[in-house]
């Protein structure tokens, strides 16, 4: 059974992309891509990148948290993060959240490749039977970009959280399970190919 080590410990390579642990040295590069429009769909207000990562790095302590970063092995820059989080390894089940892309990268592959790569090690390689999302109803692109990727919608949580703003959102609950797993990969992978077309350092990749 899988343990907070194998999580704090994980390390995904792809041709496009490296998915590993945040660390301290890697603020910088993360800073260097940060938008406070990411924010907008957060629970909390952050001012700046420094209060978003000090936030994941306190839960990190206490054992809740994994927090991300996501590599572009041609530059070996950092282009964007993701976090893995309410974490239960006695039903092997976790939830994924707080993601965003460096915006060079919207309407890429990368975000469905990251997702795919993530998803499939936390599925097959750590024997985890459910990750699930949530996401204010109100945020229609992202419940669009989770049906696209094949994302099993659950249902919504009706004024399930208070946001920043003080209002009282609904939240909206994906899912996939081990089950899901082989027919929601398929799907991911063919998203995968559609938007693989695309101009990045300079060149068109047909990867």
């Amino acid at each position: 059974m899988a343990k907070f080590y194998d999580l704090s410990s994980l390390e995904i390579k792809h041709e496009l992309i490296t998915i590993r642990r945040y660390r301290e040295g890697d603020f910088a590069g993360l800073e260097a891509i940060f938008e406070q429009e990411f924010f907008t769909w957060f629970f909390s207000a952050y001012q700046n990148c420094r209060e978003f990562v000090q936030e994941k790095m306190v839960e990190y302590e206490k054992g809740s948290l994994i927090m991300l970063v996501i590599i572009d092995n041609q530059t070996n820059h950092i282009i964007g993060t993701s976090s893995l989080y309410d974490i239960s390894f006695r039903h092997m089940r976790l939830e994924m959240g707080s993601s965003w892309l460096a915006r060079k990268y919207h309407g890429t592959q990368y975000n469905a490749l990251t997702k795919f790569l993530l998803i499939d090690y936390l599925l097959n390689t750590l024997g985890f039977n459910r990750i699930q999302w949530k996401t204010d109803a109100l945020n229609i692109k992202s419940k669009a970009a989770m049906l696209k990727l094949g994302f099993v919608y659950e249902g919504t949580l009706r004024r399930h959280a208070i946001t920043y703003s003080g209002r009282v959102r609904d939240s909206l609950v994906f899912a996939v399970t081990d089950v899901d797993w082989a027919r929601v990969k398929i799907i991911i992978q063919e998203r995968i190919k559609q938007k693989s077309v695309v101009t990045l350092h300079g060149q068109t990749n047909n990867s």
